[in-house]
């Protein structure tokens, strides 16, 4: 079934997923007209509010609840003016282009690595056909997987967002394996303004500025005088990282300021700092947030724990494999698995963030076979399933298992946990720089 799967040209799969995306927007159609559970995300339906609203002249903001980046809002205004499915196609279209991402990178990267072990004489000739095939599964673990491919479908603009973190990172390998210099002092520009995007989309890729700068420098950084040189002393790659990425969230910020007011910094950007969300969710801070929201804050106590465990953890990683053009997909998908694990707010769309990274690292996972990958992906579906139980007591036949719910929050994150050290201790790498 594998071997056949494998065998297949990625044109069909990308033909044969989109058929499928396809198939399930018109369910979603059908289903939203006969049951009273839509299937059709709220976000969608509150992003095409802003987008009516865009069309009369109006502020997407004037809708309650609209907290995204206004270009969401412009991306939506077919949905208005067309056909309101629209806009799950123009989703599901980024879904698609995100596995052709993760195609690419993969294939180029291992067949970059495969002309250097060449010059060596060590290459096997039954491993010429390896990057073709091993980006080939990469892109179908994204394609076919059915989490992605719903949550898309509803309606969801992730998609979106996990195309441009990954298009960044892609023009940043890129630059670090070009061998022209303009031509890598410019795809380096381009990864900036790429990546002032992501930010001003949605805030957590801020948490990969330092993996990218620290990759951008030609030797390692072991002491703590090392780093405050690259940071008085940048190289031409990481200035114009650093220029192309404020150039592109300061125009965004100021564009939408000058048309929204501070109504969008506070919407787009300062609540999704403080948010503190008393619904059930993943996160295993919920039940804390729930019993303590009729208070305005959380005591300074509170936030250090909640925030200090998951920032001492992205600064190790950073160090650990941000500094390597081989391990920089794996350093940006393990900071994203972790800042989604230990936030305050955890649902099911957020994992989204993570599973478009996951697939750039599977070729150095050589030393987990295929039977131990399914079972590490069933364990972490079966923790999902396990909190969905108690959540759909909660929420649609009225039973207090908020307890339940948090006890079941707790396995889910330790799991997650146990999942990431086992990556980590499986990853593998080779480094040229010194």
């Amino acid at each position: 079934m594998l071997d056949t799967l494998i065998n297949i040209k990625i044109n069909t799969h990308l033909y044969f997923s989109t058929f499928i995306r396809l198939l399930l927007i018109v369910y979603g159609e059908i289903h939203d007209a006969y049951s009273e559970v839509p299937y059709t995300d709220i976000d969608y339906k509150i992003v095409m509010s802003g987008a009516r609203g865009i069309l009369n002249g109006d502020s997407p903001f004037n809708r309650h609840t609209f907290r995204y980046s206004p270009v969401y809002a412009f991306i939506q205004i077919p949905s208005v003016l067309l056909h309101p499915a629209v806009g799950k196609l123009i989703y599901s279209s980024f879904d698609i282009w995100v596995a052709v991402l993760i195609y690419m990178l993969v294939r180029d990267e291992l067949r970059f690595q495969y002309s250097q072990v060449k010059k060596t004489d060590c290459l096997d000739n039954n491993d010429i056909k390896h990057p073709e095939i091993v980006a080939k599964a990469s892109a179908c673990f994204w394609l076919y997987n059915p989490l992605t491919a719903v949550i898309s479908t509803r309606g969801n603009g992730d998609s979106f967002s996990s195309f441009i973190v990954i298009l960044t990172l892609y023009m940043i390998i890129k630059a670090l394996r070009a061998k022209e210099q303009h031509k890598s002092l410019l795809l380096t520009f381009y990864a900036g303004i790429l990546h002032g995007l992501a930010i001003h989309l949605r805030l957590y890729p801020i948490f990969f500025s330092l993996a990218y700068y620290l990759a951008l420098s030609e030797r390692l950084t072991c002491r703590v005088t090392d780093f405050m040189k690259k940071l008085i002393r940048p190289s031409k790659k990481q200035l114009l990282l650093v220029v192309g990425t404020i150039t592109s969230l300061a125009i965004l910020t100021l564009l939408f300021y000058k048309l929204y007011g501070l109504k969008f910094l506070y919407e787009a950007y300062v609540y999704h700092l403080i948010r503190k969300d008393a619904r059930h969710n993943f996160s295993l801070y919920f039940l804390m947030q729930y019993l303590g929201s009729d208070t305005e804050e959380l005591s300074s106590l509170q936030k250090v724990l909640v925030l200090m465990p998951q920032l001492i953890m992205i600064l190790f990683l950073t160090f650990a494999f941000g500094q390597f053009r081989q391990s920089l997909p794996f350093c940006i998908f393990a900071i994203t698995f972790v800042m989604v694990t230990y936030n305050s707010v955890v649902t099911s769309q957020y994992f989204v963030w993570y599973l478009a990274l996951l697939p750039l690292c599977f070729s150095n996972f050589k030393s987990i076979g295929i039977g131990t990958g399914i079972s590490y992906f069933s364990m972490w579906i079966l923790a999902q399933g396990l909190w969905l139980l108690p959540a759909f007591l909660l929420e649609f036949e009225g039973w207090n298992t908020f307890y339940w719910l948090w006890l079941q929050s707790i396995v889910f994150f330790m799991v997650n946990n146990i999942l990431l050290i086992q990556l980590i201790k499986h990853f593998d790498f080779i480094t040229y720089k010194q």
